[in-house]
Order: structure tokens, then C-alpha cells, then sequence
């Protein structure tokens, strides 16, 4: 482990940037184009996916875990957010949400109380956005800590403790707002699905991929696309049975496709920080053409959405400029 002064950005880098890519970028939130708003939930979200994406990349290093045992943990985490921690994943009705039912009820599990489309789209979302994307460009744009831990044995307690601490208050939020409630039948069935998902990580699926360092690589135009596009594809897709099988079958289609270029093609950091630009990209167009959240001005969603994109594309091209052809590593 490097020393402290040399972690520190990359550590805020994550911690503060997990909230941004988990909450703003699709432009919903009531506080949307309020610049002091936004700074305050993204300083209280911080320990919540910031400390959570850290201490995922902080097993799976010392573990020895690849990138599907990230993700895998990541879903792990993904499906905890929803089932235990602000208990969306149970809630029959949600007064400020004008299309709560229209979500949830065409893929209603009655004898679960879950909706099988939602529970999928918020377990994507944080696998994808809460945990993948800031993960991916910490990746690409700090070649110095790839494979090095980056919290230290009071950093990693002090990271759960805070992570803890605001999912208590967001599970606690939940109740008291939303009148949300879990039975004790529930929670084992979310903390058990949570635990298949982490266990897998530890076995031969979440082990490193081994990707060829040589010849032709991907086009990084072609990587970005892919990643936005399937972005923009998964969001937009109905809650329907449809809907959901569709996902599915993107999913297994993209996760082949990855990993055919990663075995096939030259394929390193380069190409793992283009994917997260890529999908954070895909959530800021998504963030245009999502409504305009009551109490918000179209001028102030726009701002935000405009702002969040010219940030996104600063990131871009800091991927490529941290990452060279030349200089490629995994």
C-alpha cells in the first residue's frame, strides 16, 4: 500500500464520486439543478456507495478476486440497497413517485410482495452505476494503486462504520416516510440471495480473467458506444415480463460480447475506464429525456444534466490520456 498523501485523491475520487453516479446523473431528485442540495446529499450518500464501492474494491484486492467477483459483489450489495436498506424493493405505494404503480405492479410476485422488473432495474443500476462505473475509471486514471489496496486497517473499519451508519438512517428513513416494513420471512430471503451473490464471488467465477495484453485492440469509440448504448437500452426498456426478459438477454449478451474482446483483442485498463465513461455517459442522456421532477425548473434539470455531460467528457478524456496505446496495463 502506497502512502496516505498518494491515496488520498483516488480514495475522495471514489467516495464522492460513487453518489454522484448512483443518484444525479439520471436527473430525478427533487433538490435536481440545486447546486448547495446537491453538494449535501452528495456528502451524506458518500459513505453509503462511496464507502461501499471502496470496501467491495478493498476485498476483492486482497482477495484476489477479477472483475466478475466485483461485480458480483457489487450485485451483492445491489440487491441489499433495494431488499434491506431503503426497502424499495417492498414498497406497495410511494406517494411521490407518480409512476410508482406503473413500475411495479405488471411484474408484481404477489406471494413475495416484489416486483421481479424493478428489483432487476435497481440491482443493475447499482452494479452498473454505484459500483462498476466509479470503479472502472478509478482503474484507468490511477495506474499507480491497480491491484493495491487503498484503505489501511483503520480505514476500512472507519469505512464500515460510516457505511452502516447512513444505511441505518436510510432504512429508518424508509420506515418512517414510507411506512415501509419487513417481515422477519423477507429478510432472510434478501440476506440469503445477498449471500449467494457474495459467496459466488469467492469462487472460480469471480477469479481474474486472463486477457490478452497483444494485437488488435477495440476501437475506444466502439467500447464508449457500447457501454452508453447499453445504458440508454436497459433503462429504457419497459417493467414488463417483456421488459425484463429483455434485459436478461442484453445482459448475457454483453457480458459475452466483454468478455469475447477481452480474450480475443488487446484489452487492459484503457478499455475497462472507456466502459465506465461509457455507461456514465448512458445515464447522463437517459438524465435528458427523464421527465422533470416536480418542483423543478426545465431550465435547472438541463443545467444539471449539461454540466454533469461536460464533466463526464473531461473524464473521457482523461482515460485515454492516463491510458495510451502505448502503455496499456491491466
Amino acid at each position: 500500500m502506497l502512502a496516505l498523501r498518494s491515496r488520498v485523491v483516488p480514495l475522495l475520487g471514489v467516495f464522492l464520486g460513487a453518489p454522484v453516479t448512483a443518484e444525479y446523473l439520471q436527473a430525478y431528485l427533487s433538490f435536481t439543478g440545486d447546486p448547495w442540495a446537491s453538494v449535501g446529499g452528495v456528502i451524506f450518500f458518500a459513505p453509503l456507495y462511496g464507502g461501499a464501492a471502496l470496501l467491495i474494491r478493498e476485498i476483492a484486492v486482497r482477495t484476489g478476486r477479477g472483475w466478475s467477483g466485483v461485480l458480483l459483489l457489487a450485485a451483492a450489495f445491489g440487491v441489499a440497497m433495494p431488499g434491506v436498506i431503503d426497502l424499495a424493493m417492498f414498497g406497495a405505494e410511494r406517494a411521490d413517485v407518480s409512476y410508482w404503480a406503473e413500475l411495479r405492479e405488471p411484474t408484481l410476485i404477489e406471494p413475495l410482495g416484489i416486483s421481479a422488473a424493478a428489483t432487476l432495474s435497481w440491482t443493475i443500476g447499482h452494479v452498473m452505476m454505484s459500483i462498476g462505473a466509479p470503479l472502472a475509471l478509478l482503474h484507468a486514471l490511477a495506474p499507480a494503486h491497480r491491484n493495491r489496496p487503498l484503505l489501511g486497517k483503520v480505514g476500512m473499519p472507519l469505512t464500515g462504520m460510516a457505511f452502516a451508519a447512513v444505511a441505518i438512517v436510510v432504512h429508518q428513513d424508509g420506515q418512517e416516510t414510507y411506512g415501509y416494513s419487513l417481515s422477519v420471512g423477507q429478510v432472510v430471503a434478501v440476506l440469503a440471495v445477498v449471500g449467494v451473490l457474495a459467496g459466488t464471488a469467492f469462487t472460480g467465477l469471480g477469479a481474474p480473467l486472463q486477457a490478452k495484453q497483444a494485437g488488435e485492440g477495440v476501437p475506444a469509440a466502439l467500447v464508449v458506444i457500447f457501454a452508453a448504448v447499453l445504458k440508454v437500452a436497459i433503462d429504457l426498456l419497459p417493467p414488463t415480463w417483456i421488459g425484463l426478459a429483455s434485459t436478461m438477454a442484453i445482459l448475457v449478451a454483453a457480458g459475452a460480447l466483454v468478455h469475447h474482446a477481452a480474450v480475443h483483442h488487446r484489452w487492459g485498463a484503457r478499455e475497462i475506464g472507456l466502459l465506465g465513461a461509457g455507461v456514465v455517459i448512458g445515464g447522463i442522456l437517459i438524465g435528458f429525456a427523464s421527465p422533470v421532477p416536480e418542483g423543478v425548473s426545465a431550465a435547472a434539470k438541463i443545467a444539471q444534466s449539461s454540466t454533469l455531460l461536460a464533466l463526464a467528457l473531461l473524464v473521457l478524456t482523461l482515460v485515454l490520456r492516463r491510458t495510451p496505446d502505448s502503455a496499456r496495463h491491466s
